[in-house]
């Protein structure tokens, strides 16, 4: 059946109904993605909360064509909504009084998604893009040194260099993000404390990229990475660095790097909430495990859910004192199993698919037994990326450094010529510094 989509005031909805579309950026509102299913009543109340109108599919919708279209011939029931609770959305800017303009004369409100919408491609290639992506790599890595030892000498959080350093990051990613992503894998071995920073930035920003994040909505991404762990400074290095697991005590300490982290940030002027948000939340979990305030579901804001998520990744995919690196193949199956617990299923979907199963960067192992290094994603196939091979069968170093398109080759077992990722390898693996291939 083909896709209907018809505009439905807030106040006529109804559970069964498929929501497409919102009438503002879904950033605006707790719901991270478009296209969902209203299931309980707290979801109608949270739809009247920040909009005014949303475009429901009807083929997708569990209730009948005939109670959709009765919802749609009612009166704008707003006002009357308003009396039982719900409160006026907040302003928007113009462009989105725009989208409502143009929403009256397109009841399927697709040329108002055209408009809500930014897709990215990569403008250059890898090899052209690595040296500017160091660059900015080691000016950010520059910058976190000394804005951490201006904390430590008593100094507050310098956020302008802080965003003089993420801009040229930024722009790096939209040119081409494998060349960021290898970077990052190939200083995996560096200090963790402001690589973890910067990595989860970065990150944030390939999610951000995928999702189609404006300018603005990269840059608070960026930032909050930046400074999710800021608070650290202030926890004792016998914490920081202890081997083995912590102590109740010791745990409860590390844990208050959060409250830290914002005290220190929020003295700052020039901090948007939403990065706020991102250090605040950033060990929240969706099922409510997580701290300081055991928050759940939508009630962990959308970039709060973003930073916990990329978080938890570099963490996984980084050697510390208590705990060896995965590579990055295991920490995204780990995030997978996770999916619907600790993260929101369908964040970590859309952060596979912004990473690929195989980042750029990563040590992997083919079927072949050949031995190479991803250097850039399919953004169709997710599991078939551009490789670099770098060991033979026997795992003995080639004369010379060959690609191999894993999306030209067969993948078919009973093909006798097809080619397939096995796993991923930490690294470092077999001798394997990434660090002699960066293009």
């Amino acid at each position: 059946m083909l896709s209907k989509r018809v505009k439905v005031e807030t106040a006529n909805l109804e559970r069964g109904m498929f929501v497409a579309q919102l009438d503002r950026p879904w950033l605006e509102t707790p719901f991270l993605f478009q296209g969902f299913e209203i299931r309980e009543d707290s979801e109608i109340r949270q739809l009247r909360q920040y909009c005014r109108h949303v475009y429901v599919d009807e083929a997708r919708s569990s209730i009948d064509q005939a109670r959709i279209s009765r919802a749609t011939s009612r009166e704008d029931k707003y006002n009357s909504a308003l009396h039982n609770g719900a409160r006026l959305p907040p302003p928007r800017h113009l462009r989105w009084k725009v989208i409502d303009v143009i929403s009256r004369f397109d009841p399927t409100g697709r040329l108002a998604d055209r408009l809500n919408q930014k897709n990215y491609r990569n403008k250059v290639s890898v090899s052209s893009e690595a040296p500017r992506a160091t660059r900015a790599y080691d000016a950010a890595v520059d910058t976190m040194n000394e804005v951490l030892e201006g904390i430590q000498q008593g100094r507050g959080v310098d956020v302008g260099r802080v965003r003089d350093a993420v801009n040229p990051m930024i722009d790096s990613v939209l040119r081409n993000q494998d060349a960021m992503a290898w970077l990052v894998y190939l200083r995996k071995r560096d200090a963790y404390t402001y690589q973890h920073s910067i990595a989860s930035a970065v990150w944030a920003v390939m999610l951000g990229r995928h999702l189609g994040f404006d300018r603005h909505g990269l840059d608070t991404l960026a930032m909050g990475g930046m400074l999710l762990d800021i608070g650290k400074a202030r926890v004792p290095d016998k914490i920081l660095l202890k081997e083995g697991a912590l102590t109740e005590e010791e745990t409860a300490q590390m844990r208050e790097h959060v409250r830290f982290g914002l005290e220190m940030v929020k003295a700052t002027p020039g901090v948007n909430s939403d990065v706020l948000a991102m250090i605040a939340s950033h060990h929240e979990r969706h099922d409510g495990s997580g701290y300081p305030d055991g928050l759940a579901g939508n009630d962990i804001p959308v970039f709060g859910r973003i930073s916990g998520l990329v978080d938890c990744f570099d963490a996984m995919t980084t050697r510390r004192p208590y705990a060896g690196a995965k590579s990055s193949y295991d920490a995204i199956r780990e995030l997978n199993a996770l999916a619907g617990t600790r993260f929101q299923r369908e964040l970590v979907e859309q952060f596979v698919q912004a990473l690929g199963m195989f980042p750029s960067g990563t040590l992997v192992e083919l079927n072949t037994g050949e031995v190479g290094i991803v250097v850039e994603q399919n953004r169709v196939r997710r599991l078939r990326p551009r490789i670099m091979l770098l060991l033979d069968a026997e795992k003995r170093p080639l004369r010379g450094a060959r690609t191999l398109d894993l999306r030209k080759l067969p993948s078919a077992a009973q093909d006798p010529r097809a080619v397939w990722i096995v796993q991923g390898l930490e690294p470092g693996a077999h001798g394997l510094d990434p660090k002699d291939y960066f293009v």
